[in-house]
This record gives structure tokens, sequence and C-alpha cells, in this order.
């Protein structure tokens, strides 16, 4: 039985740093404090947590068992500290920049009105939430885009998506395309990975070539910026690019939208009840999302 938990705290920070000067500095105590309360640890549980190497400390077999375990029982206990800390209502939100942007933020207003207690904290991310390895410890529930095939969340489609393939009218000059394969010999431009395109592709009867000219960008909104700037083709959701299209700084080179598999997701953490407030915003994202589908897709 461990009766000090300040020696699992030091052993944390301690694992994390691989050093015990720099654990003592984080920790505000003396190096001699840092390595009594490791000793004392390995003491009670009767093994050797880390080797002394000149470079610092290093995990033994024991050590690296009992790390995983701490790193995530601390986890709990610092979420359960912020729910009862925030009764009043905080909300940590993982959103996806262009999401939040073009359909969240207008909208955000509603949930105000209806909930004036609730405290939103909005942190953007890559479309990685959903591969975190700790999502809980960044947010109470995210928006994700992909196929919704992710363990660990309570999964809520938002709504089926249709995708347009838009390009500038300089690229699209210099550049025809009037059938799916004339795509072959452009630059696909795309985020995450080149999973929208090898579906489009095969849906439309077109085999990806090896050499396909293609750029990974890093956010949708820079993906925007790239393809109004002529440096290709881009598939994007169709009410998403719906202004620049009717502006005419993209074009459509087919005059339509195609189905895919794709879709924005509510996605929340699974392990503990959610709490009120998170309960209540996941609420108000379902009950509001039929709205999108009937505005812009008329289903």
């Amino acid at each position: 039985m461990i009766k000090n938990i300040n020696s699992i705290q030091v052993f944390n920070v301690a694992s994390e740093t691989g050093n015990v000067t720099r654990a003592a500095q984080l920790l505000n105590i003396s190096q001699s404090s840092v390595s009594y309360h490791i000793k004392k640890l390995e003491t009670d549980l009767g093994y050797s947590l880390f080797r002394r190497t000149k470079q610092g400390l290093d995990l033994t077999e024991e050590g690296a068992v009992l790390a995983s375990h701490v790193e995530k029982g601390l986890n709990m206990i610092q979420t359960g500290l912020e729910r009862v800390a925030n009764q009043a209502g905080s909300v940590k939100v993982a959103l996806l920049p262009m999401f939040s942007s073009r359909w969240l933020s207008s909208r955000l207003g509603g949930l105000m009105e209806l909930q004036p207690d609730l405290q939103l904290s909005m942190h953007n991310h890559n479309n990685s939430f959903a591969r975190m390895h700790n999502p809980a410890s960044f947010a109470d529930l995210g928006i994700q885009w992909g196929k919704g095939n992710w363990n660990g969340f309570a999964v809520h489609r938002l709504w089926p998506e249709k995708l347009a393939v838009v390009c500038s009218p300089a690229y699209l000059a210099t550049h025809p395309i009037s059938r799916p394969k004339d795509l072959l010999l452009c630059n696909l431009l795309h985020v995450d990975d080149n999973r929208m395109w090898e579906e489009w592709l095969l849906m439309n009867g077109v085999k990806a070539s090896a050499t396909q000219a293609q750029m990974m960008l890093e956010d949708r909104h820079f993906q925007l910026s790239s393809t109004i700037n002529g440096l290709g083709v881009s598939l994007f959701a169709s009410w998403l690019v719906q202004e620049e299209l009717k502006s005419g700084v993209l074009v459509n080179p087919f005059g339509r939208n195609f189905e895919t598999s794709f879709a924005y997701y509510l996605i929340v953490p699974k392990g503990e009840k959610p709490s009120k407030p998170v309960e209540q915003f996941c609420d108000w994202m379902l009950k509001i999302r039929g709205t999108q589908a009937e505005s812009v897709y008329g289903i």
C-alpha cells in the first residue's frame, strides 16, 4: 500500500522528464527530495522503477507499467477536479477551424440565449482529435471529419455530405476538365490523407495513377486559399464553398456534386458519464443539425 501520494506525483514527473534535476525544478523541490520519494516508492513496491544512467533515468519494465497507470489515474483526477470546479457549466470543444467559422460561429448566439450560464472553451485541431492518445484531456467533445469509424467515442453524424470538385478559373483554363479521368493530369490538393480523392476516383471509374501529382496541406483554410490561388483541384463539402462558387473565384468544372461516405461528426470520448453541460451542448448540436441538410441539400 502506498502511504504518500506525493511519491506518486514525483514519480510521474520523473518518468516524464527522465531527469532528477528537471523533475526537481518542475516540482519546486530539491533533487534529494526527488530521489527520496523515488526510493521510498521503490521500497514500498519492492521493485526498481528506474535505471540510473549517465544520461538520466530510464524506466524499468515495472516502472513503465506503473507510469502508464499513473498517467491515466492523474488525468482522471484532473478531469474530476475540473468538473467540480466548473459546475457553472464549462465545456471544452475541439473544433475544426473551417467548420467553426462557416457553420458553428453564426449559431452559437442561439445556444447562449438558451444556456446563458454555459461557458465554452474552444480548442482548434487539424482533424486529429479522434487520434489523440488521451482526447478527453484535450476536450470534452469534438467535431471530426471522416467516416465515423473511431473506437472509444460516442459518434453522431451531423448530416450526409455531397462533395464539389473545385478549382480556380485560371487553373481550369490551363488544365481542361470535362471528364473524371482528366483529373489524372491535375494536381490534387488534400488535407490529412488522400482517402477522399481515392474514393472519388473509384466511384467515378478512374484508376488512380502511382505518379499522380498531389499536395497535402495543413488545414482546410489553407487548402481553400491554395485552390483559389491556382495550385490545383480540391474536393470540398459543397456547402463550404458556396460563396466562392457564387463569386466566381472558384468553379465546379462538372457542374454537379458527388456522393461521399465522408461527413462531419460530433464525437464524445467514452469513459465517464458526460457532465450536464456537455450533454446540453450535444443535445443542442444534434437538435439544430437538421437545418444544415434542409437548407443546403434539401433532405
